[in-house]
């Protein structure tokens, strides 16, 4: 029998089921100069097993290559394939130091077949701006199925080695003096609270003197500006201009009440229903085949009870919920208790979705 579902909502206002809670910048932001710094070179693999370039055009880049940088190699060796010239690439993480390994790529640039087991002479890897930062070399491990382009895994004897801090602070001086906070999930409410609170943090925003400040009529000049709903820019005070790394960290550790949207995810194919944040339902009577369920607010002498009496009829049930909503969790144990499946379940949510019962954000699968 095809089931018939009815929805009807008595309320007159629409709850919107948000969480505020409190999070730190750093869990809802990524700090856009904090990114990796890319750095490559040019080198040599030697040691191939007569795998290496043999060409005439690419022997003549080698040779050209092992003049300029004053290596001497004979002739006899540059023809036997063993050596072969490479492009070197790798990424400085954010706040490295020297003596810090980090595993590299190895790339053939001649006609090489095979640099699996070869020896990355050490080669200087540089920024697109030319500086040098780290020095590279090690035992090339060919990856599978690509004999032409090779790991160098970071290690006590090999890997890349950085041998010169990278200036952080050049990247944020680059930008005017801005310190660029790009959101994880772009939106304008987040955006503001960060904003809003980093200006209003008498650490972070030196034009903050007293509490009074924030009166009407006394305005704090902000620091930090919402550019659009996936950045943040802060302007960072020049007291701090030297210690960038710890302004930051700073920056990072302050708490922000964010909203977060609550959600029902459902999967038909699965059978499943899950839920996040406190979600509440308006009145509402849904009707479905032979059972039905009321939702209406609970009365201050009359608790709140989701669990069902044994005489109580299987086709009639009434769930209370505090104040003038019914949350959830309340709903689902009846729901439940009545012996509903989840597809029937899954079918009055949405009908109560439809009606205007429930505000969350509904996620199929």
């Amino acid at each position: 029998m095809t089931k018939r579902i009815l929805a009807l909502s008595l309320g007159v206002v629409l709850l919107l089921a948000v969480v505020a809670r409190a999070e730190s910048v750093k869990d809802l932001v990524t700090v856009n100069e904090m990114i990796p710094v890319q750095v490559e070179g040019v080198g040599i693999v030697t040691g191939l097993p007569k795998t290496g370039d043999k060409s005439k055009a690419t022997l003549e880049m080698l040779r050209k290559f092992l003049s300029e940088n004053n290596e001497n190699f004979d002739a006899k060796d540059l023809a036997s394939g063993n050596i072969a010239l490479v492009s070197v690439f790798a990424e400085l993480q954010p706040f490295g130091r020297p003596g810090q390994r980090f595993p590299v790529t190895v790339t053939s640039i001649g006609d090489a077949t095979d640099l699996n087991g070869g020896e990355l002479r050490v080669c200087q890897l540089r920024t697109g701006k030319g500086d040098v930062y780290a020095l590279a070399s090690g035992q090339v491990v060919a990856g599978t199925g690509i004999k032409t382009r090779g790991i160098i895994q970071d290690g006590l004897n090999s890997g890349a080695m950085q041998i010169a801090a990278y200036p952080f602070g050049d990247n944020i001086q680059d930008q005017g003096g801005f310190i660029r906070l790009n959101l994880n999930r772009p939106n304008f409410a987040d955006a503001t609270a960060i904003a809003r609170q980093i200006n209003q943090t008498p650490s972070l925003n030196p034009n903050v003197r007293d509490s009074y400040m924030f009166s009407e009529g006394s305005p704090v000049q902000p620091i930090a500006f919402v550019r659009d709903p996936g950045q943040v820019a802060v302007h960072v005070p020049g007291q701090f201009g030297n210690n960038l790394h710890a302004y930051i960290s700073q920056i990072l550790d302050v708490p922000v009440a964010v909203d977060r949207t609550a959600r029902i995810v459902i999967n038909r194919a699965k059978n499943s229903i899950v839920v996040t944040g406190d979600i509440q339902v308006n009145n509402a009577v849904v009707s479905l085949q032979d059972k039905t369920v009321t939702i209406r607010p609970e009365t201050e002498a009359e608790p709140a009870a989701y669990a069902l009496a044994d005489d109580t009829p299987r086709r009639l049930v009434e769930m209370h919920g505090p104040g003038s909503y019914a949350d959830l969790q309340g709903l689902i144990d009846t729901l439940n208790a009545m012996g509903l499946t989840t597809n029937e379940i899954i079918t009055i949510f949405e009908e109560l979705r439809t009606a205007g019962a429930i505000k969350a954000e509904f996620v199929g699968q």
